[in-house]
């Protein structure tokens, strides 16, 4: 198996969280990873997410991105100040018919984990491994509830929904 190394200065993971009345976008950062590669099938891979370093791109009020930000970072959704890292551990992947691979494996959030799997591409040029990807995450599998109507009723439009989007693109070198 070849290890490619997540180089974390040119891979970039974006979020995006929908509410009724809109949604918000942000960013956060890898901490570390690896892909592994065998015969040109994604067979492995660890990576990493830094929660502390979670960003909201979508807000340019200084005091409501503090605001809100503080509010994600608290018990009410990722409970940053004790779970610093989320960890998606792949297990394995299969290619489709478009050339793409449905991705399988475990995610970690809060130290909650559950099976996820998603659609990837995946590039290898000599040395380097090029990836992008999306994943649909249900937030409530990780006791993030606040604000979710599986929970809370009759929240009208202060519902916020239970899926978020990770968009990833990552560069790993061999």
């Amino acid at each position: 198996m070849a290890k490619f190394k997540i180089q974390k200065s040119s891979s970039t993971v974006n979020w995006t969280g929908k509410k009724v009345l809109g949604l918000h976008t942000g960013n956060i950062n890898i901490a570390e990873g690896y892909i592994g590669v065998t015969d040109n099938q994604l067979t492995g891979g660890e990576v990493q997410v830094d929660m502390t370093s979670i960003d909201i791109t979508d807000i340019e009020d200084k005091k409501t991105r503090k605001e809100f930000l503080d509010h994600l970072l608290s018990a009410d959704f990722f409970s940053v100040d004790k779970f610093k890292t989320a960890k998606l551990v792949i297990a394995g992947s299969s290619k489709t018919e478009n050339g793409k691979f449905k991705v399988h494996g475990t995610l970690a959030i809060k130290d909650i984990s559950h099976p996820v799997s998603f659609m990837a591409t995946i590039e290898i040029f000599a040395d380097y491994l090029h990836s992008l990807g999306e994943i649909v995450i249900d937030r409530t599998l990780y006791n993030i509830r606040y604000g979710s109507g599986k929970f809370i009723a009759n929240l009208g439009d202060k519902l916020i929904y239970d899926d978020f989007i990770l968009q990833f693109k990552l560069i790993g070198q061999a």
